[in-house]
């Protein structure tokens, strides 16, 4: 019996990550993966708050950044700035999802990262969970997204 083959899944993403080289496996990853992305990598403050300026699907965040700032920091700046910017007119009110990354498994970074805002937390040795995650994340605000255009459309014909 064959199994049933996904959806290719287009995004736009987020890496903050200080290693080109862990950067360039994570994209090839999802690339074999039938996952079609576009990226930028950001691994300072200043480049993570202008690239916050523009539209992602996703943020993939390195919990163990080593240029000056943490991965908590980012979430924590990711989380403020969309606080910050409130409800973007015509857009539904829907956290970007930000997926942590780290190379070791701390069972208290995973608690910490969630609790202030984390869609999810992966292993980068063992990214095999992470294409059903962007899946069910993706699938979840592009269903918020669709609910919101039909509700307008609703509201517009009123």
């Amino acid at each position: 019996m064959e199994q049933p083959t996904r959806p290719v899944l287009h995004l736009t993403a987020l890496l903050v990550e200080d290693s080109a080289l862990d950067a360039d496996v994570l994209i090839r990853f999802l690339r074999y993966h039938d996952i079609e992305i576009v990226y930028e990598r950001v691994d300072t403050i200043p480049q993570l708050q202008a690239a916050l300026n523009k539209e992602w699907d996703v943020i993939f965040c390195d919990y163990n950044i080593h240029t000056g700032f943490t991965g908590m920091d980012a979430l924590n700046i990711i989380r403020k700035t969309e606080q910050e910017r409130g409800v973007l007119p015509g857009k539904p009110d829907v956290k970007i999802p930000v997926i942590m990354i780290s190379s070791i498994l701390n069972e208290n970074a995973v608690v910490t990262a969630m609790n202030a805002g984390a869609s999810d937390f992966i292993i980068k040795g063992y990214l095999e969970r992470l294409v059903p995650m962007l899946h069910r994340e993706i699938g979840y605000v592009r269903k918020i997204q669709e609910y919101f255009a039909a509700w307008q459309a609703a509201q517009a014909q009123k």
